[in-house]
């Protein structure tokens, strides 16, 4: 029970200590400090209203027309503020008029998630019974989250953060396992490879030195664990050795590609792609119309950027502006359907009927499945001619390919150029896209694979620590195939050699064992009575660490029986749930602070963990000892 006690608190130790609770601050790669990212301030954009007055419905309907006047899709600070307004009436025990405002929040920002996460939380306390209709409203609201470019780059970076250092703790626990099976053997070695001839002090100095070697460096937690597994290379099993191959990949490749994403997200890149989408889908400020003239500025050949401020220009009524920007969008980006159809809507507000009709064919011709398109082709038919045929198949052309975009345009009764003609704006697929291109393939990605075993490590600056580790790898590897390591017999724990050239790992049996309980052979009675309580005594041992330990970190009871591939993922679903329920809030700041969390979702990841935790707990009790001895 000593064992299984000092094995925990080892675990338990190199956890918290990796995680940072025995620290003032958490060591790299767990930090935060990864994500750390300055955008717009609240004040800036204006999501912190400290008071917001009574809203009618006719106000309400008055404000969502000069907000479709102006041609805003969403509108944060109003949508924030009735949130706010809306919770606060649930507290209160008004769930009708958090019912409302929700409703009223959903209207002024139908592409942000959390409307439609107040407005779930007011239909539960409305009636706990309308569970499907809950549901239906919550499913909506992730379904924003994974389209409102904000929220789904939120989501990207703490799910990579989860990930990566779930899988960092996973290798950790690996290592540790491997220490704890393997070091008493290199012990044991080095204790009867060194000659007698060498005085005791200097076998034990040498001990010291080899396995403090890590600390000379000072190296952090995960590699000093990865430097005391590749020493004990050559008594691992060939499935152990691939994992510790693995592990140095991980070690050296996952906190570069974190440095990586971490430092485009506070680059001027970033800031421009959340800038963009500002003003593609919701309400725009000064400072945005400015970053986005100073970034195509020095970047003229920027596609996107031009057809941002030309839609800005357009809003803005500012027609020939927005027309001269269309235009350089254009001539970057020729097949630029979006830009082209926006440059027919700018012509349909200065009365230029035949270039506008000109614009949406090309644009049609370019892509012909939307729409939208189609559309604006058939209002651009009707300011210059009576319904025709033609213009009525134009018009069902465009009711084919997207009813309900065209419904909703076709019920509006207004001459408002933002509202007779849909504007086209850059989708948030298209954003991640270029996420994507400048995160990662401008940053020579091919180049970083190389560079990464030449950097330092984190949280040292020791440089070439990761090419060190791989000679040392390698120097290992050729070490072990030119003489023979200890193994521990899996039936009484004993030190042994292989019995025969050749042999699978498997049957590494000591030679009583192997006399006594493969060849059967009759020895003694009292060396089989010793052997067998030899044998009963670690086979409970090594059971009862399977299970305890299994009972605190899922999936090490499967590690240890070298089931790796099972317990890797085990251990891997227990670590993600686990520093998914410790970082509850995320770990990129969020846009709109104070917010309240999607309801019942606190709840959903206890559940997940429970059930993962009870299945698990259920296969423990399935744990039985490596060898059955039967009556000798």
């Amino acid at each position: 029970m000593k064992k299984v006690v000092f094995i925990l608190i080892i675990l338990v130790f190199s956890v918290f200590y990796s995680m940072g609770f025995l620290t003032k601050r958490e060591p790299l790669p767990f930090s935060k400090d990864f994500f750390s990212v300055e955008g717009p301030s609240p004040s800036e954009r204006g999501w912190e209203l400290k008071k917001i007055f009574p809203l009618s419905k006719k106000t309400v309907d008055s404000l969502h027309e000069a907000k479709l006047d102006r041609g805003i899709r969403n509108l944060p600070i109003l949508s924030y503020a009735l949130i706010r307004e809306a919770e606060k009436a649930i507290q209160d025990g008004d769930p009708n008029r958090g019912l409302e405002l929700a409703t009223y929040a959903i209207q002024f920002s139908p592409d942000l998630p959390q409307p439609y996460f107040e407005l779930a939380r007011a239909r539960w306390h409305e009636g706990p019974f309308e569970f499907f209709e809950v549901l239906s409203i919550l499913i909506k609201g992730q379904k924003a989250r994974l389209q409102h470019y904000p929220s789904s780059v939120r989501l990207f970076y703490d799910t990579l953060y989860i990930f990566s250092n779930a899988i960092l703790l996973t290798f950790m626990i690996f290592g540790i396992v491997v220490m704890i099976k393997y070091l008493p053997l290199y012990l044991h070695d080095v204790r009867r490879a060194v000659p007698q001839m060498l005085p005791k002090g200097f076998l034990m100095g040498l001990k010291i030195l080899i396995l403090f070697i890590p600390f000379f460096f000072r190296l952090d937690m995960l590699w000093a664990i990865l430097f005391w597994s590749i020493l004990l290379w050559g008594y691992v099993t060939r499935w152990e050795k691939r994992y510790i191959l693995v592990f140095l990949i991980v070690l050296v490749y996952l906190p570069l590609f974190l440095r990586t994403f971490s430092s485009f997200l506070n680059s001027p890149s970033s800031d421009v792609l959340l800038r963009m989408y500002q003003a593609n889908h919701e309400e725009w400020d000064k400072t945005t119309v400015e970053r986005l003239k100073e970034w195509v500025s020095a970047r003229p050949d920027d596609a996107e950027v031009l057809f941002t401020l030309g839609l800005i220009e357009k809003k803005r009524g500012r027609y020939s502006q927005a027309e001269e920007f269309y235009k350089k969008a254009i001539q970057r980006e020729p097949e630029f359907s979006e830009a082209i159809s926006n440059l027919g809507n700018v012509y349909m507000a200065q009365k230029q009927i035949q270039p506008a009709i000109a614009s949406y064919q090309r644009a049609i011709h370019i892509d012909p499945k939307r729409g939208a398109y189609y559309y604006n082709l058939y209002r651009a038919r009707t300011q210059e001619t009576f319904l025709s045929s033609e213009t009525d198949q134009i018009f069902q052309k465009a009711r084919e390919l997207d009813p309900a975009l065209v419904d909703y345009y076709s019920g509006i009764d207004s001459a408002n150029i933002n509202r007779l003609v849909i504007d086209q704006w850059l989708t948030t697929s298209r954003l991640w896209k270029r996420f994507v291109s400048e995160s990662i393939v401008k940053e020579e990605f091919f180049l970083s694979l190389l560079r990464g075993w030449f950097e330092e490590v984190p949280s040292r600056n020791f440089p070439l620590i990761p090419i060190l580790f791989l000679g040392f790898l390698a120097g290992m590897f050729g070490y072990s195939r030119t003489r023979r390591f200890l193994a521990r017999c899996p039936m009484c724990g004993v030190p042994t050699y292989r019995l025969y050239t050749g042999t699978v790992e498997k049957e590494i049996r000591c030679f009583n064992c192997h006399r006594i309980f493969t060849e059967k052979e009759k020895l003694h009675p009292r060396i089989l009575e010793r052997k067998s309580f030899q044998v009963k005594q670690f086979q409970k041992e090594d059971q009862l660490i399977m299970r305890f330990l299994s009972f605190f970190f899922l999936g090490f009871g499967y590690l240890w029986r070298e089931q790796f591939v099972r317990g890797s993922v085990l251990l891997f679903l227990f670590l993600v749930l686990l520093l998914r329920l410790i970082y509850l809030d995320g770990v990129v700041p969020s846009a709109a602070p104070g917010l309240p969390r999607a309801p019942g979702e606190v709840v959903s990841w206890i559940s997940l963990f429970a059930l993962l935790y009870l299945v698990s707990l259920w296969q423990i009790f399935q744990f039985r000892p490596r060898v059955e001895i039967k009556k000798l």
